[in-house]
């Protein structure tokens, strides 16, 4: 979702701004021009549209019927950078209990939004790390409900946390270590690996075409893991955007799709 205004695209200083610009419908028209200069079969385009939602009927099954001997998703990275993995995705629901009670004898209740509270408290500490690039697992507490009445003391509170975790971690002990801290519920919602794109020779080849462009790590998660459900070797490479993604001045920087095109397009057209 976003402001009306947002839906109309507009050039600024270089910028494409509007929704979607850059995460990620410059990807289908980048797609599409790739499929035009290249109609003799050397590259495939496979577009879907619920990667915000985990891509389960979307990549997922699509991939089952596709095979290739190298991907590229235009969902991250920029022009100067190839990422070769993503941080694994864990989505837990932690639900504080308590008992009833009028809001005016609070003392005759047990409130559950406390109760929440304080297992969140327990839970924070399993997240104090640090690294220079951030390189850890991350805990992010995105929603939380509780209570039906401003005079009723709560029996029922939950609290939606969002995980990224890394190569080092453990998630089902990680959990596990959390459950036996908190006094109510840790419930397991989603749970998704990581992406690792792997060697190969054809990207080994990208990078020679491209010597000027490195290779690294993001904290997000893509439709890229889906990949390694089907033994398929891959890479996610984009355009600039700025760190301009979901927010309310989403924009694509227009030069960085020429540079991209181009290393697409002459590591296309010398594939064996």
């Amino acid at each position: 979702d976003a402001p009306d205004e947002m839906f109309a695209p507009r050039v600024e200083n270089g910028r494409l701004h509007g929704r979607g610009s850059v995460d990620d419908k410059y990807a289908v028209a980048l797609s599409l021009l790739m499929l035009k200069a290249h109609p003799d079969g050397r590259v495939g385009a496979l577009i879907t549209s619920d990667e915000e939602i985990g891509g389960f009927k979307g990549a997922k099954p699509a991939l089952a019927e596709v095979r290739s001997d190298f991907c590229i998703a235009l969902d991250g990275g920029n022009p100067e950078e190839i990422v070769l993995k993503e941080k694994g995705l864990l989505r837990l629901r932690l639900v504080g209990h308590g008992a009833t009670a009028h809001g005016a004898r609070p003392w005759l209740g047990d409130n559950a939004i406390e109760n929440l509270m304080a297992d969140y408290q327990r839970i924070k500490p399993f997240f104090d790390q640090t690294a220079p690039d951030h390189w850890h697992r991350t805990l992010n507490l995105g929603i939380i409900r509780g209570g039906k009445s401003l005079n009723q003391v709560p029996d029922r509170a939950e609290a939606l946390l969002d995980i990224r975790y890394t190569e080092g971690d453990d998630v089902d002990r990680l959990v596990a270590e959390m459950r036996e801290r908190i006094r109510g519920e840790l419930v397991v919602e989603e749970k998704e690996p990581m992406f690792i794109g792997g060697r190969s020779h054809h990207l080994d080849r990208l990078l020679k075409l491209a010597p000027e462009v490195k290779t690294g790590a993001e904290h997000g998660a893509s439709d890229a893991r889906h990949l390694a459900l089907y033994g398929m070797k891959g890479i996610i490479w984009g355009a600039e955007g700025e760190n301009s993604h979901h927010t309310e001045n989403e924009y694509v920087v227009i030069d960085s799709l020429t540079r991209l095109y181009e290393r697409l397009d002459r590591f296309i057209a010398t594939a064996e």
